[in-house]
């Protein structure tokens, strides 16, 4: 008999701690996963956030080498103005050189014709050595003689002044040409220099368009990245939003079963009341007072006495039967001590996850008590306790506040065992 008590009282702290048990860890499951949907979604949106930048970075870069390709591309432009008009230059200047050619070739060609005649003159000298005096000699006066004579001094002297004068031009114009030439290799070579120069920047600008090309092919590639971490954020946020809404549902559904439980308590408590009250209709002796809701006790044995208040400087804070047969008793801070109300043994130890730890002592074989919402205790099951040993501190459960400990007080009247107020033993 010595767990009578204990049984009743532990079916129904399982029938309650298992539905509220189930439904809290569906809760918690559920509330796991949106924090990590939450935490996917925050990690999607950074990787958006670094696409995008990396997105700006790469656009600012093409701006930067579509800007140096137009620079390059007007140098290009402006170096072929140039060698266009080097180019009509030396075409001009050949064209001069061709004209100075053909001059000097026809210099060369006259100045050759007049050594001819003058060679002719000095082999017909060396032959008739005095033969240029035969026209001197056929002269008829002194007069006639002079005359021939400035005659053929006049032919050699004016011979001999055209031979200077197309040496002397023949001269200039050689000198001439070697100026055209040296002007025209000098604008060849920096002609050269400029296709050279050209050349160099069309490299460049080719170079740049393979760049401009890499990094548009790179922007499209982060822009697919970007589309599917979109696409992803926004499956996560519905993800999200559909977790969030099944929290919602069930935290409804875990106020439904308190709600539920508690009306089940007060439809139970009022079934028993009802039955308590047919069976004292049935007793005279038991009467009771009108409202009057607890089945007084029998006596407590000399020994058993008051009982002790379970949490030494606490208050009720919820009467018996405003929240079930219990009473709520409030500690003075979180982690308050809790002693047992009489001399005893432990007769159980019951720990759910939502109301702590239980401890039930059995006092007499009618009169057991119940402590609920405790941390792990300080006594064992089968341990005998005197009256006011700690047995522990409050705040073990979860829906329970810490300072808070759930006291009940089980009789035995006959063979029914009910809960009873426990005002009426302090």
């Amino acid at each position: 008999m010595r767990f009578w008590v204990f049984a009743s009282f532990l079916l129904l702290l399982l029938a309650h701690g298992q539905n509220l048990a189930t439904q809290e860890e569906t809760l918690r499951r559920l509330q796991e996963q949106a924090a990590r949907a939450k935490a996917l979604e925050a990690q999607s949106q950074a990787r958006i956030q670094a696409l995008n930048q990396e997105l700006a970075r790469l656009s600012q870069r093409v701006q930067n080498l579509l800007s140096e390709k137009a620079r390059l591309e007007g140098e290009i432009a402006r170096l072929e103005r140039e060698r266009a008009a080097l180019r009509q230059e030396i075409a001009r200047l050949k064209a001069e050189v061709a004209q100075t050619e053909a001059r000097i070739a026809k210099l060369e060609k006259d100045l050759a014709v007049l050594k001819e005649r003058l060679q002719a003159l000095m082999r017909s000298l060396h032959r008739e050595k005095a033969g240029r005096y035969l026209p001197l000699l056929r002269a008829q006066s002194f007069t006639d003689l002079a005359v021939r004579a400035r005659w053929v001094g006049y032919l050699s002297q004016q011979d001999a002044d055209l031979v200077r004068t197309l040496q002397a031009t023949l001269k200039a114009l050689r000198e001439e040409r070697e100026r055209l030439s040296l002007l025209l290799a000098d604008l060849s070579a920096k002609e050269a220099g400029l296709a050279k120069t050209q050349e160099a920047l069309e490299k460049e600008r080719r170079a740049l368009e393979a760049t401009l090309q890499g990094l548009r092919q790179e922007a499209e590639g982060k822009k697919a990245l970007l589309r599917d971490a979109l696409s992803e954020r926004q499956r996560l946020q519905a993800q999200l939003a559909q977790l969030q809404a099944r929290v919602l549902a069930e935290r409804q559904r875990l106020l439904t079963l308190k709600r539920q439980e508690e009306e089940r308590r007060r439809q139970e408590e009022e079934r028993r009341r009802q039955e308590e009250a047919r069976r004292q209709a049935a007793r005279p002796v038991a009467r009771q007072e009108p409202g009057q809701v607890v089945v007084p006790p029998p006596p407590l044995p000399a020994t058993v006495g008051r009982l002790a208040f379970p949490v030494p400087g606490g208050r009720v804070l919820v009467p018996y039967g405003q929240e079930g047969p219990f009473q709520v008793l409030q500690g003075p801070s979180p982690g308050s001590p809790v002693q047992a109300a009489a001399e005893g043994y432990v007769a159980g130890i019951l720990y759910l996850p939502n109301l702590g730890y239980t401890v039930m002592l059995v006092h007499t074989e009618t009169l057991s008590t119940v402590y609920t919402n405790l941390q792990e205790p300080l006594v064992q099951e089968g341990q005998k306790v005197e009256r006011g040993q700690l047995l522990g501190y409050t705040g073990g459960g979860l829906l329970i506040r810490p300072e808070e400990l759930e006291f009940r007080v089980a009789v035995r009247v006959g063979d029914a065992t009910r809960f009873v107020d426990p005002a009426a033993y302090y």
